[in-house]
């Protein structure tokens, strides 16, 4: 067992729940540039978890990666059982998973709705779920999400997308609120567009430029700097970090 962290020393461990996703796997790299020990959970992409875990494993070793469907509270209950069996404690906690279908409300079928909610929200809630009760015996701790800013404004397209984002600025903001009082620091990310698989389905890179009133988007090296820094500021919680300069 790789046990990372006690109570004498200055390690600590991250949990980045997407770990295989553009924005998951450079926020991997830029904790284990840190020293930190790094969990990478996916889904299906289990190639590029291993790609990620192969990349970062020259300057770290003190890398695993986890499968697990978020759907599941099962699986999420295993997922959490293996990552303290290899690391010990769970000092911050990184909600980075999303579909984004792109879709108008009024074609949207139930089943399209119900993957997208059951994936992005409840998937959320079965991992802080699992969560809670490991940072309550700990009395320290931090959660990231990465939100986005449709979940404020909404988008033409997005239905079921921007509706599961609304919903976890309210779960990260009740979480924060209930557990404030063990240390733990709960916040949103907004990232801005970036290019990736999950993008490519709703918008393409001139759309996501176009929108941005500085003419470009945040660098996924502005994003990671800024979880990182989320990750150990100890008197920010249920606040949203947005790196987003879209105005609609």
């Amino acid at each position: 067992m790789v046990h990372l962290k006690s109570k004498d020393d200055t390690c600590s461990n991250i949990l980045i729940c997407g770990g295989s996703g553009t924005i998951g796997r450079a926020i991997a790299h830029e904790f284990a540039r840190h020293g930190w020990g790094v969990g990478i959970h996916y889904h299906h992409n289990r190639s590029s978890a291993v790609e990620a875990i192969t990349e970062m494993k020259t300057s770290n070793e003190h890398i695993r990666m986890y499968q697990a469907d978020v759907r599941s509270s099962s699986e999420v209950e295993r997922l959490f059982q293996d990552f303290l069996e290899d690391y010990g404690t769970l000092d911050l906690l990184v909600w980075a998973v999303g579909v984004a279908p792109s879709t108008l409300l009024a074609k949207t079928t139930p089943d399209e709705w119900e993957q997208t909610l059951q994936t992005n929200l409840t998937g959320a809630f079965h991992v802080l779920r699992e969560a809670g009760p490991i940072f309550q015996r700990q009395r320290d701790g931090a959660v990231i999400v990465i939100g986005s800013l449709s979940g404020e404004q909404g988008m033409t397209g997005q239905t079921s997308y921007a509706s599961s984002k609304a919903g976890l600025l309210g779960l990260m903001q009740t979480a924060a609120q209930e557990w404030g009082s063990w240390n733990i620091r709960v916040n949103a990310i907004f990232p801005g567009w970036h290019a990736s698989p999950l993008s490519a389905t709703g918008m393409d890179s001139t759309f996501g430029q176009h929108t941005h009133i500085l003419k470009s988007t945040p660098s996924l090296k502005q994003v990671t700097a800024s979880v990182f820094h989320l990750a150990v500021s100890q008197n920010i919680s249920g606040q949203v970090w947005n790196l987003d300069s879209r105005l609609w």
